[in-house]
């Protein structure tokens, strides 16, 4: 009995003492202990790699976009993009002038997925069945509301500049929303407005505001006076301290005056409100209103944003979501008959029911979640009365232009330009191109070493 209870207890202590063995060490004083988490020194963070000016820490796409590779490219005279002339310009590829070049930079008219650093300033090709069909509905259309549609990389982007080119030469006054993601995704302060009952995005205003002041002429701006009296905190650096607030008279003060406001944040909201309906109000400046990536707007009923719920906002709570759809509707009114409204989706977003159900081109199916279809957005596009416009594929006459342009830039290999036969060349890169995207046909002359 004295043997066994002897080595139970043994064992026991055994036990015991391999558990003491195989325990971690206590952290030391005055430090926290984390689990799987490793001990920081000064080693460690002077090993970190270090980004400097010279070094490639951005990826390619925003590389190629800063890199001021297009002080490198060929410089070539090309004509100047005119509606007025345009039967001059017909498939060829046209620069802008320099009033264009200011504006549609500060709109945004230029993406970075476009290849522009191969030339030294952005080109398009001014097409029949493109640009001059469009253009000249705009003109002739009663209601002068337009979706700009087709398959991803066609060339809806480049429309888009040309229009707004188009409104720089007729002097109207420019309102572009370039990606609405950027008041989707949640990554901009707002707050709930009591008095207009929205969320306002303060930073995303501020920044909207700025661009319509840079991109449109001052001449225009100070041409419309105020309708009423404001009144805004100012946070002016140079004379906040001795005048708190900015007051803008009925008939005295312009759009302008009122563009270059500095307020602050919570009033941003009532600016932006203010500038809307100033300039729908007024009858003397025509207003474009364009949104590019419309489909991501389209596709997103709710916002990342959450309320004091913690639920999504829906996006037509949001300020910029219903000043959007107000336009587009009808609801808000440009009282200057040629003002208009352009959108144009993109390829790069997802797709749902919503804007074919819009356009008439399948029936609405109740039973679908929100997600694949917003009953909401469909109300307002179709009171709108939004008239769709599909960008076409190039034709042969039209990859041959470009591929002359690109063969006088040196983007066209040289092997290509020399071994082949040319009309074996247009038909191969029209092949390749998929029938005449304008996207993959240069992918296909500048992403192909072979």
């Amino acid at each position: 009995m004295l043997r066994s209870s002897s080595s139970k207890f043994m064992g026991q202590r055994l036990f015991s003492t391999a558990r003491f063995l195989q325990a971690a060490k206590p952290a030391p004083k005055g430090k926290t202990q984390g689990f799987s988490k490793k001990t920081s020194s000064a080693s460690s963070y002077s090993s970190a790699k270090r980004i400097t000016p010279g070094s490639l820490y951005k990826n390619w796409t925003n590389t190629t976009h800063t890199a001021q590779l297009q002080q490198t490219a060929v410089p070539l005279p090309l004509p100047i993009f005119s509606f007025e002339n345009i039967s001059k310009t017909l498939n060829k590829v046209v620069s802008f002038s320099n009033k264009q070049y200011k504006s549609l930079h500060h709109l945004g008219s230029f993406k970075k997925s476009q290849f522009n650093e191969l030339f030294q300033k952005p080109v398009s090709l001014v097409r029949e069945d493109a640009t001059n069909s469009f253009l000249k509905n705009l003109i002739s259309h009663p209601i002068k509301k337009f979706i700009i549609t087709g398959e991803p990389g066609v060339g809806k982007t480049v429309l888009l500049s040309q229009v707004h080119a188009f409104a720089v030469d007729s002097k109207q006054i420019i309102i572009n929303i370039s990606y609405p993601d950027l008041f989707l995704n949640g990554r901009n302060d707002f707050s709930y407005d009591e008095d207009l009952k929205l969320y306002i995005q303060p930073m995303f205003l501020k920044t909207l505001i700025r661009k319509i002041l840079k991109a449109n002429d001052p001449l225009l701006l100070k041409s419309i006076e105020l309708s009423q009296d404001y009144k805004f905190s100012n946070v002016n650096p140079k004379n906040a301290s001795i005048k708190p607030f900015v007051t803008l008279n009925k008939e005295k003060n312009t759009v302008f005056d009122l563009l270059s406001v500095m307020t602050h944040s919570h009033n941003r909201g009532k600016l932006m409100q203010a500038i809307i309906n100033e300039l729908a109000i007024q009858s003397k400046v025509p207003i474009m209103f364009t949104i590019d990536n419309f489909s991501k707007f389209l596709t997103t009923s709710f916002s990342a944003y959450r309320n004091t719920q913690n639920k999504q906002v829906y996006s037509l709570d949001l300020q910029m979501g219903k000043l959007i759809m107000d336009i587009i509707s009808g609801e808000t009114n440009f009282a200057n008959r040629e003002s208009s409204t352009i959108l144009a989706i993109s390829g790069v977003d997802r797709t749902n029911k919503t804007l074919p159900v819009a356009l008439g081109k399948i029936p609405a199916d109740p039973y679908v979640t929100r997600y694949h279809y917003e009953p909401k957005f469909v109300e307002l596009l179709q009171k709108g009365k939004v008239t769709e416009f599909e960008v076409p594929k190039l034709n042969k006459q039209e990859v041959n232009e470009l591929i002359e342009y690109y063969k006088a830039s040196n983007v066209l290999l040289s092997k290509d330009a020399t071994e082949k036969n040319w009309d074996n060349l247009i038909d191969e890169k029209y092949f390749l191109s998929g029938n005449g995207n304008p996207r993959e046909l240069l992918k296909s002359l500048v992403l192909s070493h072979r």
